[in-house]
């Protein structure tokens, strides 16, 4: 029996580039990245954009992309195109996002969002904790 076999991948792209990607909670590498990937279905995807000091210059993305699979991969063409067929498939998928600036906070706003999660942070200590 020959062998041929689907390669996939996954390109994930952004505007601006040199995001970090996460797929699935694990980092990837930086936009544009490609990787290869297994199983179909629907995965998290994370984008961030920082500067050097490591600070949020977009506005954080997060998407749950479905990736579906092609013809020839689903019951039972997938038997042939994984076992019969003698040519090397290619499944390639490309997604690009864009990244919204993240929007400018005054430094009274900064404040103010700072004590009410400090208030949040007090009154959670001073509730009994239940077991």
């Amino acid at each position: 029996m020959l062998c041929g076999c689907v390669l996939r991948s996954l390109t994930i792209d952004s505007q601006p580039p040199g995001a970090m990607v996460y797929l699935d909670d694990e980092l990837i590498g930086e936009t544009p990245v490609t990787t290869t990937f297994t199983y179909y279905g629907t995965r998290k995807i994370t984008l961030e954009k920082v500067d050097a000091e490591g600070r949020l210059t977009y506005e954080r993305k997060i998407i749950y992309e479905k990736i579906k699979p092609p013809f020839y991969q689903i019951l039972p063409l997938d038997f042939f195109s994984e076992l019969v067929i003698p040519a090397k498939l290619k499944d390639e998928h490309y997604f690009v996002y864009q990244l919204d600036p993240l929007k400018e906070v005054s430094k009274a706003e900064r404040q103010e969002e700072v004590m009410r999660n400090a208030e949040e942070l007090r009154k959670r200590l001073n509730s009994p904790v239940v077991h």
